[in-house]
């Protein structure tokens, strides 16, 4: 009779067991390494792309901010003479809100905030010039900025511009140097009229259902709105005064509807801002309580990712 070779030939069931589970839980323990580390990766990303749009929207607001009340050769606002001149908004005569020529004198308000409901709330306002799509996102404020170009620019028709000397300056629209005045000698005085409206919209052109921070902008003799960036959820602004004509902010104070005491002077902006990623973040639950500059909380409770900063920007020509 031929007999067995008494080597093993195999595992047996007990071994093949124990081997599988040891097995499974290698795979288990890599899946999980893998699973947090593509968590990990995605929040940072997530944040890192919210902290990219919340700089962009500081570096975009800032040095329109800064420039308020210059307007060429010199920073008097109350020196602006004007022709008259008109400029349209979705078909509609808003050259009073533009040029701040409702009380008389042009562009007298270098710098505005207002915490009313729309961009087009207060009467001088044309109803159909208001915020883009939905309307503007509930709580946030708006910010006004009235100047003149950082640079000098070439007379051009159709285009709201400004002549400037060290004593006076002149707008006009017709691409012709105001008749009677006197510019300097050997300096090009002439700019450009920048008017600026931010405010948060409740959507976004770019990404649907989004809040998205926008602005109406001036161009040529047309208001035309354009979007920022995406995602911004929350816009605050305090205006820094100067009480008593120091040069140093005494007093920040929540704009309402852009009044405050006359004899004061604004220096200073502080803006602050909350924004969120554009899409829902699987396994996130936003319950945190942000707090405004004013002292109400928001509180959203979805799965959107969030962060709030400010900034605060000094006026370089209302600073004595």
């Amino acid at each position: 009779m031929r007999r067995c070779p008494q080597q093993q030939l195999g595992f047996t069931l007990v071994e093949a067991l124990v081997s599988m589970a040891i097995g499974m839980f290698l795979i288990l323990g890599a899946a999980t390494v893998y699973t947090q580390g593509a968590y990990s990766f995605k929040t940072i990303e997530g944040t890192s792309r919210i902290q990219e749009n919340l700089r962009f929207a500081f570096d975009t607001l800032e040095p329109d901010v800064r420039l308020s009340g210059y307007w060429g050769l010199h920073n008097g606002s109350g020196s602006i003479q004007s022709d008259e001149i008109v400029i349209t908004c979705e078909g509609a005569n808003v050259s009073e809100w533009v040029l701040d020529t409702y009380v008389g004198i042009t562009a007298r308000d270098n710098i505005q905030a207002s915490n009313s409901d729309n961009v087009a709330a207060n009467a001088r306002k044309a109803a159909n010039c208001g915020a883009f799509g939905n309307g503007i996102q509930p709580d946030s404020d708006i910010l006004e900025i009235r100047r003149s170009s950082a640079a000098t620019r070439p007379l051009t028709g159709d285009t709201v511009q400004i002549k400037s000397n060290r004593n006076a300056s002149h707008l006009f629209s017709n691409g012709a140097e105001p008749t009677g005045f006197v510019n300097e000698v050997d300096i090009d005085g002439t700019f450009d009229y920048v008017f600026n409206t931010y405010y948060v919209a409740q959507t976004s052109n770019n990404v649907a259902d989004t809040p998205s921070l926008r602005r109406r902008t001036l161009q040529g003799t047309t208001l035309i709105d354009e979007e920022i960036i995406a995602g911004v959820e929350d816009m605050q602004i305090q205006l820094g005064l100067d009480l008593n004509g120091d040069g140093s902010v005494n007093r920040y104070i929540d704009p309402v509807d852009g009044t405050f005491n006359a004899d004061s002077k604004v220096i200073a902006v502080r803006v602050w801002m909350l924004i969120r990623a554009e899409y829902e973040e699987l396994g996130l639950e936003d319950n945190k309580t942000y707090t405004r500059p004013d002292g109400t909380t928001y509180q959203p409770q979805d799965a959107y990712r969030r962060i709030e900063g400010s900034k605060t920007i000094f006026l370089r020509n209302s600073r004595s």
